[in-house]
């Protein structure tokens, strides 16, 4: 079966939480200057989370219309914020690994959106300590990824 026929969307699962968390923080999803696919994803995902999805570690279809995607599949951005600096690549494939391996969920798993949610909701308090990214604020983005899962209905109010 095809991914296009089976209307799976490949998503990299800290992508997923990057948008339910800004979700949250009622930031709005607006096109990036680097072409990637935040935005159209984000509404896709807001607008129906019982839409079917693959986790994958690697260029998702965010990734897809990147200008650092290279044709390999290769992220050639770097985080220079790091110290050392470190491939964006080396940095999400080691956060996603982490990711799946904390919610006990095997890499290249299919299933709803709903359904990833339901798992990162029983994973708070926690997850927030593997999904917060250096110089972002723990506390700010546990609340912000609660608010998210309550806007969606996935968390009680």
């Amino acid at each position: 079966m095809h991914r296009e026929e089976s209307n799976i969307i490949l998503l990299r699962p800290h992508h997923i939480l990057d948008i339910i968390t800004h979700y949250g923080q009622n930031v709005q999803f607006k096109p990036h200057p680097y072409g990637h696919a935040v935005h159209t994803i984000a509404k896709k995902m807001i607008d129906n989370i019982d839409l079917k999805i693959q986790l994958i570690i690697g260029a998702d279809d965010i990734c897809r219309p990147c200008e650092h995607l290279l044709p390999s599949g290769y992220c050639d951005d770097v985080l220079h914020q790091l110290d050392p600096p470190t491939p964006k690549q080396d940095y999400n494939n080691n956060l996603d690994s982490q990711l799946l391996s904390y919610l006990d969920i095997l890499p290249d798993s299919i299933l709803t959106l709903r359904e990833y949610l339901k798992v990162i909701n029983s994973k708070i308090p926690g997850i927030e300590a593997i999904c917060t990214h250096p110089g972002e604020n723990v506390e700010s983005r546990l609340g912000g990824l609660i608010e998210g899962l309550k806007k969606l209905g996935i968390r009680k109010k």
